[in-house]
């Protein structure tokens, strides 16, 4: 079966969710408990979400209106959008992010930058600003066109938070948060990005963010259906590993 989230496909076997033994949830797990950073996405947020902060950042970085006008875009900044992405799917990335590397073994914890993942965490979807509405909020299937403008979200948002007080390690994360071990993500990597467990923390933390939520083309997923298709995908991993620990104590 394949499941379509902002264009991207998700492919997993139905079967496998009765497969794939898990522990058992009360419901929805709720991350937004237990969170140990000095920031929650809102605050950390709040610089940015003025319409006149967007123009600002549009204004000194002129590769934004060109990606727009290459794609047939206007400068439209979609504030609203942002607003409830602040507070609801980046806020809860962020804390699922922050989860999964508080259950990571310690040797592994050790090597990552935490607050460059929390503050990609907590960006990631900036770019979404400026992608019109009726695309983001589409109850159908993305067509191909749509597709391609969907997924400039995630450079639109790096040339955007690339010239504010972003850390580098965020801005990587945030450009490729839709990249892959394979590099059949998205955007292109030009040679300047490696994909490794920093980036999986994001990978894993958006897309289950994405599966629990209810969102204009989806019902929510119950958190045992929505890990057996990151099971699936990821084939084992640490990180799996980790998010798994991190719901188990927060249903």
């Amino acid at each position: 079966m394949t499941l379509n989230i902002n264009g991207n496909n998700y492919n997993y076997s139905i079967n496998a969710i009765s497969r794939i033994q898990f522990p058992v949830f009360k419901g929805i797990a709720r991350p937004d408990t237990g969170a140990k950073d000095s920031f929650v996405a809102t605050s950390e947020l709040s610089p940015y979400l003025s319409k006149s902060a967007i123009e600002n950042m549009i204004a000194v970085n002129p590769q934004v209106l060109k990606i727009l006008k290459t794609n047939g875009l206007k400068p439209e900044i979609n504030i609203e959008e942002l607003h409830k992405l602040a507070d609801g799917h980046l806020k809860q990335t962020k804390n699922i992010a922050a989860g999964i590397i508080d259950n990571l073994p310690k040797d592994v914890r050790s090597q990552i930058d935490r607050q460059g993942v929390i503050q990609a965490a907590v960006f990631h979807d900036f770019g979404k600003v400026l992608i019109p509405n009726k695309i983001l909020n589409k109850k159908t299937k993305l067509n191909d066109k749509e597709k391609e403008i969907m997924n400039l979200h995630s450079i639109l948002g790096y040339e955007l938070l690339k010239t504010q007080n972003i850390s580098p390690k965020a801005l990587e994360l945030i450009k490729y948060h839709h990249q892959n071990a394979s590099n059949t993500g998205y955007p292109i990597n030009t040679g300047d990005f490696e994909y490794g467990v920093e980036a999986e923390i994001i990978a894993l933390a958006d897309k289950y963010s994405a599966l629990i939520e209810k969102r204009s083309y989806k019902p929510a997923m119950m958190p045992k259906e929505a890990l057996a298709i990151l099971k699936e995908e990821s084939q084992g991993s640490l990180v799996l590993d980790a998010l798994v620990k991190y719901i188990e104590t927060t249903a």
